[in-house]
């Protein structure tokens, strides 16, 4: 039988039956098959399909509901600590304090007045949990009871950083904004998921976070493993680092790949006689992502696909260029060179940070008890000459920090550390797990917090199906506030092998923070290896005249603004032109951080301007309003103490402008971006 289409669409007829289904109709293990034209992508494997009740259970809250996520972090209970189910484990993901005086729950997410004790923010609806076979990329799709199935829509939301699909910020604020609307909405981890590894006990977890020996995210080959595992006790793999697939160079293939799923199963979910209605003419679809989900997002607009893709919103994006722009405010390092040059530094230069005014504090410099050590180390290897912690503050300051982020630092190195610029660099390189590269491995430590050391020692306080649970994606995973559980460690330590935090270099017992390792990192950029996975992910700033907001806020320490949207935008006017469809909003006193304390009174959540984008684009493709200008957004601090500031409000988080004034205004030419004064 010819297949019959409701209008023509390349996205789902051409890409989606030609290159990814079964031609040949053959059985692909779905016997419950709903609509016999909608061929199953032969890549995707389906593991569970929930409907949840919007009371017990829902697809944003997993039954907490929004007046207890507002009131504090709820206490995770697993009837079975050593084998919680996927339930408890999704439960415990979700789980995020939602503080409401950052202008979440009024101004942006939730909203406060709209609740009730029958609906207190939970959503009914399916939600589909999928891979993409051999990949062990994961997907979840969700889409509500009151989905429209007149005027349909996919929201694309690639994961948060390195985490994978129950990163609660990514449900909670980009996959609500999708709900609201009464849109479908699809995750995929980017390849990275929770995907660690015990070596020791040859586990890793399955996309639901059940831990299992095969069908699991990551699982690396070791040659000579038990005489591996005698030299590196309990040690971890961990997919992003250790893969050797620099799966950066294929999130927007992932991107991509998750909404066809959506499509699939939307045309599953709702059949029609000889029809797949849900198609990419039909359907609007936007792409919405924070952090490396906002690059992911913005190079799924540059595939060369026929596809039709309406939008896209990028927050913060860990986007990176070639690009080396004739503005003098303008240039190009990649993210392997600046993050390995401030896990260098920041160490050493916490002490010259000046605190805020206000209230005289910087959050965390306190626990740095070893900055000067740090300093004397750098003086001793010529990379500071007069090892001040102020000399070092300078160095960073000229390499593209801003003062008025300093004071973000020291909480920035204390919860990212030697890990961030590590993952990318071993990542870009292809190191395999038992290189040790720069003596560094992923090992479980101390977690309990009392004369902590940092010592590589044996899970016990956590156990490791708990881990899934506690992960964001990132290193180290923390076992409570102030022990780590699992984390990137200093082999080499003249002791014995141990976190940097706690890492001696040279001499016993003298603290410096694991100088050696952070001078043989920042020396690892220059390797042929490590160039060669950068250059795979560099962006070419073709967005193919795909409506895009690019958001992102100027005190962002972590992706630094002058190496990543500023030169992208750049790039992308000198290749597209007038025929460009890019906004930039760039975001005062806003950072990757969400507003909380000890930040309430110098920061401001930048995801308000997120959703505030996406109400933009929704507002220009559903009704035609004209969109924006590139600005600035000149925000009002909330001010105060910390951990005391006032409730934001408008006066603070001030909109998007559609037409703003000389003074805001953002202009972009040919690879020029010239900024009012």
């Amino acid at each position: 039988m010819p297949i019959k289409l409701k209008k023509t669409s390349t996205l789902s007829t051409l890409l989606f039956l030609t290159i990814f289904s079964n031609p040949s109709g053959a059985e692909l293990g779905d016997p419950a098959n709903q609509n016999p034209i909608n061929h199953k992508p032969q890549w995707l494997v389906v593991h569970s399909s929930n409907y949840y009740d919007g009371d017990s259970d829902d697809l944003v809250t997993a039954g907490i509901g929004f007046t207890a996520l507002s009131k504090m972090i709820q206490k995770v209970n697993y009837a079975d600590p050593s084998n919680p189910t996927t339930q408890e484990l999704r439960r415990a993901k979700l789980n995020r304090f939602i503080d409401t005086k950052t202008g979440e729950g009024s101004l942006f997410g939730f909203k406060s007045e709209e609740l009730s004790p029958l609906f207190d923010g939970k959503i009914a609806g399916t939600e589909i949990l999928a891979t993409i076979k051999d990949e062990n990329v994961g997907l979840l799709l969700q889409v509500p009871i009151d989905f429209n199935k007149k005027k349909p829509c996919i929201v694309a939301v690639p994961a948060s950083g390195s985490d994978g699909l129950y990163n609660a910020k990514d449900i909670q604020i980009r996959g609500l904004w999708a709900l609201k609307h009464n849109c479908a909405v699809v995750y995929n981890d980017k390849g990275l998921g929770t995907g660690i590894y015990d070596i020791t006990n040859e586990q890793g977890f399955t996309v639901d976070g059940q831990v299992a020996k095969d069908n699991i995210l990551f699982k690396p080959t070791i040659q000579n493993q038990k005489e591996f595992i005698k030299n590196n006790p309990h040690r971890y793999a961990v997919k992003q680092l250790h893969s050797k697939q620099n799966q950066e160079a294929k999130w927007p293939t992932y991107t991509f790949y998750s909404i066809v799923f959506a499509l699939y199963e939307l045309n599953e979910l709702f059949p029609e006689p000889n029809n797949l209605y849900f198609n990419d003419t039909n359907t609007i679809i936007l792409v919405y992502g924070a952090e490396d989900g906002g690059a992911a997002a913005l190079k799924l607009a540059e595939l060369r696909l026929r596809s039709r893709i309406n939008g896209v919103v990028a927050v913060n994006p860990q986007i990176q260029t070639s690009l080396v722009n004739s503005n003098e405010n303008i240039s190009s390092r990649s993210l392997p060179d600046y993050s390995s040059y401030g896990a260098l530094y920041i160490p050493c230069a916490i002490p010259a940070i000046e605190p805020n005014k206000q209230d005289k504090y910087v959050p965390d410099a306190s626990k740095y008890l070893f900055s000067q050590n740090r300093c004397d180390a750098l003086k001793q290897a010529n990379l500071l000459s007069t090892g001040t912690p102020k000399e070092a503050l300078n160095k960073l300051y000229d390499y593209g920090w801003k003062p008025e982020m300093s004071i973000q630092l020291p909480y920035f190195y204390l919860n990212e550390s030697i890990a961030y610029p590590y993952k990318y660099i071993s990542a870009y390189g292809r190191y395999d797990v038992t290189e040790n590269m720069c003596d560094f491995s992923v090992a479980s430590t101390q977690q309990d917090p009392y004369y902590n050391s940092g010592e590589v020692k044996p899970l016990k306080q956590v156990n490791f199906a708990e881990i899934w649970g506690l992960s964001s994606g990132q290193l180290p995973i923390w076992a409570n506030p102030d022990a780590t559980a699992i984390d990137l460690v200093e082999n080499k330590d003249v002791t014995s092998p141990r976190r940097e935090w706690y890492s001696s270099s040279t001499i016993e017992h003298q603290i410096d923070y694991g100088t050696k390792g952070a001078i043989c990192l920042r020396e690892k950029i220059k390797d042929p290896r490590v160039i060669k996975g950068l250059k795979e992910v560099q962006a070419t700033g073709n967005l193919n005249k795909v409506k895009t907001f690019i958001v992102h806020g100027k005190n962002n320490p972590k992706q630094l603004i002058d190496y990543t949207s500023r030169p992208y935008v750049a790039l992308n006017s000198k290749v597209e032109g007038k025929e460009s469809q890019l906004r930039y909003i760039e975001v005062e006193n806003a950072s990757y951080l969400d507003g909380k304390a000890p930040f309430d009174n110098t920061l401001l959540p930048i995801d308000y301007y997120g959703d505030e984008a996406m109400e933009w684009l929704w507002a220009n493709i559903t009704n035609q309003t004209t969109l924006p200008e590139s600005q600035i957004i000149r925000t009002k601090p909330r001010g105060g103490i910390s951990g005391q500031a006032p409730q934001a409000t408008a006066e603070n988080l001030i909109p998007i402008s559609q037409t703003p004034d000389t003074n805001n205004l953002i202009t972009v030419d040919n690879g020029k971006i010239i900024f009012p004064q």
